[in-house]
């Protein structure tokens, strides 16, 4: 195994150390457990160089699960066993606690192995919402999450850094300052990274839209360069077609991004097929346009506690009509 120097930490804190990791990785572990142990964490750096120290030393003996396993076979008869002694020394106090905490670290790395502390960022959660819903997230680290409907997250909350993988999606994001965990979301090919803002942001139909309204959101695209394509501050947005090299970045009015909120859509020379797009994740009752209305632009803001309502202005608006079958609704 690889040799590690643990002279920079007290055998208290490497029992501290031990205690968190076994905590934490027990099947009954909680994301209280997990929120719990970032500040011991930050206390000091030596904190956090037990812990690593422990981390590596756990997955290196679940590297090597298989001989260690053997090597704990019944011995064979050509091996003598040492005479019993009926006299044990005295130990420390300290030392018997040490010795139970790492035998039952090694058993557990034994047995059950560390795959979950190899899943260092944190446990998955993944959050949906359904057509016509919406949804609002406290997370572990304080951070808020608002979800409008159709929407799909996964978030992990690690140690050292919170992520965020967003499916077809549109949420508001309100995230608890860290410096030391930095939060991450990935957003189809692009990354956005930040340390504590406020910003919305909109993944459909192959387009992403991010706005921010407090705080710097970076923004990165993998595919091109580690360094980030531009950075946000308040009252800037930038939208970018999957798949493309082009972001297009503009000054914008933060409130209309996060209007959905408040059960408002504001358009502003918005084309029909995307508002349609919009519209049938919000109600269950789907919208249909004729392609040749597909391009039509309007500009407007859409109250959408009534779809009646909703429908029935866009229709005014752009000279249509208004048509209902069932669960359908045809604009032509």
């Amino acid at each position: 195994m690889t040799a590690i120097d643990n002279t920079s930490w007290t055998e208290e804190t490497g029992d501290q150390a031990i205690a968190w990791l076994v905590r934490v990785q027990s099947d009954a572990a909680t994301a209280e457990d997990w929120s719990a142990l970032t500040p011991w964490l930050e206390v000091s750096p030596t904190n956090r160089a037990a812990f690593e120290h422990h981390e590596l030393l756990s997955a290196e003996i679940e590297d090597h699960a298989e001989a260690i396993l053997a090597g704990l076979a019944k011995p064979s008869a050509d091996i003598l066993p040492f005479p019993v002694r009926t006299v044990k020394p005295a130990q420390p106090a300290w030392n018997v606690g040490r010795g139970a905490i790492a035998a039952g670290l090694a058993a557990v790395a034994a047995f059950v192995g560390f795959g979950t502390w190899r899943a260092s960022e944190g446990p998955l959660q993944v959050y949906r919402t359904a057509v016509g819903e919406t949804r609002a997230i406290t997370l572990a680290d304080g951070s808020h999450i608002r979800m409008d409907a159709a929407s799909t997250l996964s978030v992990r909350l690690g140690w050292f850094t919170r992520k965020v993988d967003m499916g077809d999606a549109e949420a508001t994001f309100d995230v608890a300052k860290n410096p030391n965990r930095p939060f991450e979301i990935a957003v189809r090919d692009q990354k956005v990274r930040v340390v504590g803002t406020e910003f919305n942001i909109r993944n459909y139909d192959g387009v992403v839209n991010v706005t921010v309204r407090r705080g710097i959101v970076a923004i990165y695209q993998p595919t091109l360069s580690n360094e980030p394509i531009t950075r946000l501050t308040p009252g800037w947005a930038i939208r970018h077609t999957v798949g493309s090299n082009l972001s297009v970045r503009d000054h914008v009015d933060p409130d209309q991004a996060f209007a959905w909120t408040q059960g408002r859509l504001v358009c502003d020379h918005q084309r029909l097929s995307e508002i349609v797009a919009y519209l049938n994740r919000r109600y269950a009752d789907q919208i249909h346009i004729p392609r040749a209305a597909e391009g039509r632009l309007f500009t407007g803001v859409l109250a959408l506690d009534d779809q009646r309502d909703v429908t029935r202005r866009l229709a005014a608006y752009l000279s249509l009509s208004v048509h209902r079958s069932d669960r359908n609704i045809v604009l032509s």
